[in-house]
């Protein structure tokens, strides 16, 4: 798994590369982590458009993402999910939840 970041106008890119897995879902963790504790993004990107695959801890990686985004304020959306990570994202019924840009929750 490679996470490139790219900072556009008021939004944070995550550019995902190779596999979201069980022995991957920690550098996306740290990597969220790391760009909302930093930058604090108005809206944070999760760019899929070259994850190979997606098996349900990568899933729970990207739930965990949107959840944490949204606690602090940020917006959150998965742009770009092709392949089996689109098929994967359609049949747990969460790709219009992910792909839809997500306002931050009120507090």
């Amino acid at each position: 798994m490679r996470i490139t970041t790219r900072h556009d106008d008021d939004a944070t890119r995550l550019v995902l590369a190779g596999d979201l897995d069980m022995a991957t879902t920690a550098v996306l963790d740290d990597s969220v982590a790391a760009v909302l504790t930093t930058t604090r993004p108005r809206r944070l990107v999760i760019d899929a458009e070259g994850l190979a695959f997606c098996d349900s801890s990568g899933i729970h990686a990207l739930m965990r993402a949107r959840d944490r985004a949204q606690r602090q304020g940020t917006s959150f959306v998965v742009a770009n999910p092709v392949g089996i990570a689109r098929r994967t994202l359609e049949i747990t019924g969460l790709l219009d939840v992910l792909t839809t840009a997500t306002p931050p929750a009120e507090s």
